[in-house]
């Protein structure tokens, strides 16, 4: 608690608010890399693209790129018109929620550039004000993988947004200098319904446990970046102060320690349980900080959340990771709860957090957007490569589009420019299922 308030006290200093609008002309300078897709039309073909973490990719060619600066200029900055789909326009995203501290832009909080990233408008409007998260069912997948849906880390509850794996740490460590820089700020904060996954009502941690064990898995299995760095530095630039947890990345585990007085509540040994639904399983996994005297993980499962049974067991083998899969064919509609229970090899038990995950009755995609214009996109509820079959039909059965078409990584994209504005059904054929879905056609 005392090295976090040090720290505060340094970053806080000499900290200038620049204002919102000049976050703008920051972007072009420190939040850009080279173009790899060319411009739609009327955009200017500029060398430098903004450097949106929800639209890039890292390990492939990037789905679009922004060109910087003014449309009036043939730029892609946020004018308050359009963002009805990606790639339009992109705008400033509080990866800490406005509407979780200040709710001003014009205030220290709103307008930090530290924690204020430059994003694909329209992602940044389905993400919201929704904690991060990791996904265990997706109602939205970006064109760069980044999804919303429910979560899937057991003591974090509801609609989670989670970023690509490669910017899990940006984030994090985004927001574990927000609750550092605005420390005196956290009691008040702490208490905002919006931030309640989140934000603890104290100084120290600030964080609330659960959210607080992602947070620090993120920033270890995402290390710090060069553009972290690079970022960093302009930030300290344009603004004055500068993110310690990206100067010096064990400040994390020195401020957040286990062994800290009062903060006896952070698990020590099952650090993270989380799940993810993939077709007819639950992938179960969970991490281990240390195993002292463990004989086992015995999984258990409930209806209800209240009556739990052990449904397997895994063997404590002093490793850092563990896993478990639970076939959930012939459970349809309904939610189902998990949760482990850690034996010690004396009989003695603890439980971990619940995790929960609401399986599917019929629907097995989401459509989006949706109301779509020209293109709609169906993410599957699964990871599937092949042919699929897609049928559209009006709401009197008349077929408008019955085609077999490739998913990628659950996805597949057609085509409603041929379909005239109104409501219309959409079935996905999959050998001898029919999952039926909705589709809004309309354009402005």
């Amino acid at each position: 608690a005392s090295l976090k308030t040090a720290l505060k006290t340094i970053i806080t200093t000499g900290h200038t608010n620049q204002g919102y609008s000049a976050l703008w002309t920051q972007y072009q300078v420190s939040d850009i890399k080279l173009r790899e897709v060319p411009p739609p039309a009327g955009v200017s073909n500029s060398t430098y693209v903004i450097w949106d973490i929800y639209s890039d990719n890292p390990l492939g060619t990037d789905p679009y790129n922004f060109t910087p600066g003014e449309v009036a200029s043939g730029g892609q900055q946020d004018n308050g018109l359009s963002g009805t789909s990606e790639g339009q326009r992109y705008n400033r995203e509080h990866s800490v929620p406005l509407s979780w501290h200040s709710g001003s832009t014009s205030s220290f909080s709103g307008s930090d550039y530290h924690h204020v990233f430059p994003t694909d408008k329209y992602v940044n409007g389905v993400r919201a004000n929704y904690p991060y998260g990791q996904v265990a069912t997706a109602s939205f997948t970006s064109l760069n993988g980044s999804k919303l849906g429910s979560s899937a880390v057991a003591g974090i509850t509801g609609t989670v947004f989670e970023p690509r794996n490669e910017f899990k740490g940006d984030v994090a460590r985004a927001f574990l200098y927000f609750v550092t820089r605005y420390e005196d700020d956290m009691p008040v904060w702490g208490n905002n319904a919006d931030a309640a996954q989140a934000f603890d009502p104290n100084t120290f941690p600030s964080v609330d446990i659960p959210y607080l064990r992602m947070m620090i898995q993120w920033h270890i299995l995402d290390p710090v970046s060069q553009k972290e760095i690079d970022r960093n530095n302009a930030g300290y630039t344009f603004q004055g102060n500068r993110n310690p947890y990206v100067d010096h990345p064990e400040y994390v585990g020195q401020v957040w320690s286990a062994s800290c007085p009062g903060l006896g509540a952070l698990p020590v040994e099952i650090t993270f349980f989380t799940g993810k639904l993939t077709d007819n399983t639950v992938e179960l996994r969970w991490d281990v900080s240390t195993e002292i005297n463990v004989d086992r993980y015995e999984v258990e499962r409930s209806f209800n959340g209240t009556t739990f049974s052990k449904i397997g067991a895994v063997t404590a083998e002093n490793k850092p990771a563990y896993s478990y899969t639970d076939n959930i064919k012939d459970v349809k509609g309904r939610r189902v709860y998990y949760r482990l229970k850690k034996v010690d090899k004396d009989g003695q038990h603890t439980y971990s957090l619940v995790f929960s995950v609401h399986i599917h009755l019929k629907t097995m995609f989401v459509v989006y957007p949706n109301p779509a214009d020209y293109i709609a996109r169906i993410q599957l509820n699964s990871s599937r490569n092949s042919m699929m079959q897609v049928v559209v039909t009006d709401l009197s059965g008349r077929i408008a589009f019955d085609q077999l078409v490739q998913a990628s990584d659950g996805m597949l994209v057609i085509s409603t420019a041929s379909l005239p504005t109104g409501n219309y059904l959409v079935r996905v054929v999959n050998k001898e299922e029919v999952y039926v879905g909705k589709l809004v056609v309309s354009r402005q």
